[in-house]
């Protein structure tokens, strides 16, 4: 009986590694994937990969880190079935507003292709 509760205080009590990212790091990882998100929402742009980079090394998030792809693959699942049958022209609006080069969430996140 005692193990089981060692157990269960070791499980609820002790930090795993899911829980071994800051809040800044989860932002990134969040914003990462509903920029990529949003090159398929709106298929006119484009992800800077500059400022992707920029934002992976300010935050020490590493994208070989197999729960940090999981978490932005993730997003990009969930924000693209949320647009799913929605208006292009209105999706690409939205991804604008919030990662475009003005952006309101990571301005220069996303730009026009070429």
């Amino acid at each position: 009986m005692r193990k089981l509760v060692r157990a269960a205080v070791a499980l609820f009590v002790l930090p795993g590694p899911a829980f071994a990212y800051s809040d800044g790091q989860l932002a990134v990882m969040s914003h990462v994937g509903q920029a990529i998100a949003g090159t398929k929402i709106c298929p006119k742009l484009e992800i800077n990969e500059g400022a992707m980079a920029l934002m992976f090394a300010d935050e020490d998030v590493k994208l070989d880190d197999p729960t940090v792809a999981a978490v932005i693959r993730t997003k990009i699942e969930e924000t693209v079935r949320a647009w799913d049958g929605k208006d292009e022209g209105l999706g690409c609006a939205a991804v604008l507003m919030l990662y475009g080069p003005s952006g309101a969430k990571v301005s220069g996140l996303l730009r026009f292709k070429d």
